[in-house]
């Protein structure tokens, strides 16, 4: 029983020991590495000199005699060749700083590319000479974004196969349709920041899934049928204008629509598709009411409708939406009180509602927001008290309750944040003292114009961060703490028309003051000044005094001779 076990144990021990042979001596057996067939291979070589020549700066790794294992260069063996060389895929040249165009004709003998990446680089005249090469039989995916090719897109007529096309940032101009109608497979096209023109082009929209044609100058109108399969689109900071068309929303798949800073006009179209993630319409001409129905657009993360002509209020059914991360009302005509729904949307981490005629009481519902970080409700006309529990949100890093009518004291919970870093409470109707701030504070406090009164608290200093601090038209009173003087970020601080006393610190030279309207105030620089030319000019009145006396005398002693003889010869 024994030595069958311990024979047991032995043909164990062999096994352990081959599997771990096995396991640890494969990886030292080194893989052969691809190698390129012949000419490939000297095609990349020619390449490589040229690029030394050209642009010696580009720092591209081709020290290995292999150029399947250069930096930017991916090889693999054609499936239906199994036993053949490899042949080139990938190839980056981007940021080489490359302009001259017989790196083109050399790049075109590589007839297997799929990928090429030729951005930030500085070919001109690139797409005329493209157009006759024979990569374009199999390239799939071409880059050529900031590559300063100014003058109109090209011809693509031997690039069928083409997917994505991004000729962004390129100086391009002119406009776009005809050029694309030999791409029957293009899903991605990105031409934006140019300064194309004319009416957007719609040829190749039966394949597209990404559309991307922002900051340009595209006008008219936005077709309908710009959306039948497309993903993501993307026409912002371009001239176009009319109405949007009703069911531009409505494309099933459809994810992200980006119009902001067109000259559209109208209402706002009412169906949303399921799938809407991002919706931006902001700076347009947009008029009416936003529609209940965007409580449809279940799946939306961020929406912006800012800078239009919006009226009416905000639709309770905007609730629904509870994936919201960021939505953004400003700067409208919107009225009447937030609703309570708004704080179902726990997911919210910016919420912009600035520049509207939002009334009643801030909701307190708002306290649901545990993600908020962002909060402007300024330029409003909200009344009541600040809510105490907005102050416990914990991400809160940006609160701005400014020119509202605003009423009763600054909650003492203020202190609680510790994300806090720049908090605007001016122009509103806020009474009481100053109570302590948080210690996260570090881009501005801003407290004026309000109803303010007691001392300013010499616990501000401990904000070491703070760069801006305004408490100007309130009722503060007392001397200024000199902590103030150890805010060492300062770079301003208005504490003018208070009823402040004493003597103002000797702030750095660096800190920009205004403490104008204090009468009591006394600046330490301008009193020393006023005692020095106060002293200046007692002095020379008693010099004045006294030469007038020496002068005095002298003439009446001279007189008194002349009469008495004393001076006579």
């Amino acid at each position: 029983m024994e030595k069958s076990r311990y024979g047991s144990y032995s043909h164990h021990g062999l096994l352990l020991a081959l599997l771990f042979f096995l396991l640890f001596d494969l990886p030292m057996a080194r893989v052969q590495p691809l190698r390129l067939n012949k000419a490939q291979e000297s095609t990349m070589r020619n390449l490589s000199s040229m690029v030394s020549a050209m642009a010696p700066w580009s720092h591209w790794d081709t020290t290995d005699p292999n150029p399947c294992l250069w930096s930017g260069v991916t090889c693999s063996v054609p499936s239906n060749c199994p036993g053949s060389s490899a042949v080139v895929h990938h190839l980056s040249m981007s940021r080489f700083g490359l302009s001259n165009s017989t790196v083109i004709a050399c790049l075109c003998s590589l007839d297997t590319l799929e990928s090429l990446d030729l951005s930030k680089n500085r070919f001109t005249d690139l797409p005329r000479q493209l157009s006759s090469c024979p990569l374009g039989a199999r390239l799939r995916t071409l880059n050529l974004s900031y590559s300063q090719l100014p003058g109109p897109l090209g011809d693509f007529t031997g690039f069928r196969k083409l997917e994505v096309l991004d000729f962004s940032f390129s100086l391009l101009s002119g406009n776009v349709d005809e050029q694309l109608s030999s791409l029957p497979r293009l899903r991605s096209l990105n031409l934006s920041n140019n300064t194309l023109g004319g009416s957007l082009p719609t040829i190749m929209v039966h394949s597209l899934k990404e559309l991307v044609l922002s900051s340009n100058s595209f006008s008219g109108l936005i077709p309908s049928e710009i959306t039948m399969n497309t993903e993501m689109l993307d026409l912002s900071y371009n001239k176009l204008s009319g109405e949007i068309p009703s069911d531009l929303f409505l494309a099933a798949g459809l994810h992200t629509v980006d119009l902001t800073g067109n000259r559209l006009e109208g209402h706002i179209p009412r169906g949303f598709s399921r799938s809407l993630y991002r919706l931006c319409l902001g700076g347009n001409l947009l008029s009416g009411s936003i529609p209940g129905s965007i409580g449809d657009a279940s799946s939306l993360s961020y929406l912006e409708l800012n800078n239009n002509y919006l009226v009416g209020g905000i639709p309770r059914h905007v609730g629904r939406c509870s994936k919201l991360a960021l939505l953004n009302l400003a700067s409208n005509q919107l009225n009447g009180a937030v609703p309570t729904e708004i704080g179902k949307l726990d997911s919210l981490s910016v919420l912009k509602l600035q520049i509207n005629n939002f009334d009643g009481h801030i909701p307190r519902t708002l306290v649901n927001l545990v993600n908020l970080n962002l909060l402007n409700l300024s330029q409003n006309s909200f009344t009541g008290e600040i809510p105490h529990e907005i102050f416990q949100l914990p991400r809160l890093s940006n609160i701005n309750l400014q020119g509202n009518k605003i009423t009763g004291v600054i909650p003492t919970s203020i202190s609680s944040p510790q994300s806090l870093i720049e908090l605007h409470l001016g122009d509103n109707e806020l009474t009481g003292v100053i109570p302590t701030m948080p210690t996260s504070l570090s881009a501005l406090l801003n407290l004026s114009h309000n109803h303010l009164s007691g001392s300013i608290p010499s616990n501000i200093g401990v904000l070491k961060d703070l760069e801006i601090l305004d408490l100007s038209y309130n009722d503060l009173s007392g001397p200024i703490p000199s902590s103030l003087e150890g805010l060492q970020s300062l770079t301003q601080l208005v504490l003018s028309y208070n009823q402040l006393s004493g003597s103002l610190p000797a702030f750095r030279s660096s800190v920009a003051v205004d403490s104008t309207g204090n009468p009591d105030l006394l600046n330490s620089t301008a009193n020393a000044s006023d005692v020095m030319t106060s002293t200046e000019d007692h002095s020379s009145a008693i010099w004045i005094a006294a030469v007038s006396f020496v002068v005095g005398f002298v003439i009446s002693f001279y007189g008194d001779g002349i009469r008495n003889g004393w001076l006579t010869g």
